[in-house]
């Protein structure tokens, strides 16, 4: 039995010619088009009177069985009778870009493998250099959104992320929820000042601007300022996530004062059973097991106002879960202000302050049920980006390897 196979090229438009080996193993295949025609790069018509090949050009295609193949091919040249001095035309092939030194196949296939891993180590499997990868990147990923891809824009989200950790040189991250999962990437911005927010927002298409409803953001003065203005039709939304951060962060600090209080005054036999409390007191009831229950039942034994912080933490906690109004949610927190108050715990001061300035748009979270958290869950994706690639400076950059990693395997996949 022959020990060959038969392998369809799958290049629309040619015919080969020769197929051989060359001395450093590669498949060399030697093809012609057989279209006949092209259009005139001046005037745009159809041109049939044929002046003649350039020289062979050689592409790189699909590997066959881990072996590096070349496509060579001379590309006809036609005459255009119509415009003055009958210039001539090169013919273009659907398979190739123009002064790409790769076929269209063998560049989806690359910008494949780009998912979710490295320019340099891409570089390094196909024995290519860095910038033919980047290069790749570059003509088919664009840097910017395509606007024309949303019919609408009802939730946008806004974050901010360093690009450097311990640096305060932050990053804007712009994103939609896509229904009934995923998350769309607007832009990245190259900070976060409001009048560079304020910008993207007045770039953004007349028709899409006004369909945002609401914007998801934190507690940034810059962020929501650029919103009212620009989208005043929408409801500034404050995350809760952000907000329960920031009294979560109240009660740790009751914790960490009455701590150091109970190492001074209690016995080292006594502080030894209280030992390990961090975790346990940082999570809720509903998630404690028996163990981590009884070690807090003796941490509040020795310490009423450890137990009281915890006790106004999941009171607040219990207040966003439940299915307030808005008015309803605003009344209930403002009761839970005057329990803190009159606790004397100082600790929570702060945070009463952040709900003063913010309530309303803490609040509107009650409207809806909406939250910052698919922006939340993308800026993980970003981190994991950044250390993949010992991070990236370039804004333009990391939105074109957000966007491969989100939709590469969708949009370059095999159809």
């Amino acid at each position: 039995m022959d020990n060959t196979i038969r392998i369809p090229l799958d290049l629309p438009d040619v015919q080969i010619q020769e197929v051989s080996q060359n001395e450093q193993g590669e498949w060399l295949i030697r093809v012609e088009s057989r279209i006949h025609g092209t259009q005139c790069h001046r005037c745009g018509r159809q041109i049939t009177h044929f002046h003649g090949v350039d020289s062979a050009i050689r592409l790189r295609h699909l590997p066959l069985f881990e072996t590096p193949v070349l496509i060579e091919i001379c590309p006809k040249r036609y005459r255009c009778p119509h415009c003055e001095g009958h210039p001539t035309t090169t013919q273009r092939l659907s398979w190739h870009a123009l002064r790409s030194p790769n076929t269209k196949p063998y560049e989806q296939w690359l910008l494949r493998l780009l998912v979710n891993s490295t320019i340099a180590d891409v570089a390094r499997t196909l024995n290519i250099s860095d910038e033919t990868v980047l290069g790749v990147l570059k003509r088919w990923v664009s840097p910017q959104v395509n606007w024309d891809e949303f019919e609408s824009i009802e939730v946008v989200g806004l974050d901010e992320i360093a690009l450097k950790r311990g640096h305060r040189d932050y990053i804007t991250l712009v994103t939609v929820p896509l229904m009934p999962h995923g998350v769309a990437i607007l832009a990245i911005l190259a900070d976060r000042k409001k009048q560079t927010v304020v910008d993207f927002f007045r770039s953004i298409p007349t028709r899409l601007r006004e369909s945002i409803q609401r914007v998801c953001t934190d507690m940034y003065q810059g962020f929501v300022a650029a919103a009212a203005e620009e989208v005043p039709q929408a409801r500034i939304v404050v995350d809760r996530f952000h907000v329960a951060r920031a009294y979560h962060k109240c009660a740790d600090a009751v914790r960490k004062h009455e701590l150091k209080r109970l190492k001074q005054t209690l016995s080292k036999a006594e502080y030894r059973q209280i030992q390990g409390a961090m975790w346990p007191f940082r999570k809720s009831p509903d998630d404690l097991n028996d163990e981590e229950q009884a070690l807090l039942d003796r941490l509040f034994t020795y310490s009423p106002k450890l137990k009281l912080a915890y006790t106004l933490r999941e009171e607040l906690t219990e207040i966003f879960e439940r299915n307030y109004t808005k008015t309803g949610a605003q009344c209930a927190i403002r009761a839970w202000c005057k329990r803190v108050r009159k606790s004397g715990l100082d600790e929570f001061e702060s945070f009463l302050g952040t709900v003063d300035t913010w309530l309303d748009n803490i609040t509107n979270y009650f409207l809806e049920g909406w939250s910052s958290g698919f922006v939340e869950g993308f800026n993980n994706r970003v981190k994991v980006l950044k250390r993949r690639c010992y991070g990236i400076l370039n804004v333009e950059t990391m939105f074109q390897r957000l966007t491969l990693d989100l939709d590469g395997y969708e949009k370059f996949g095999f159809t």
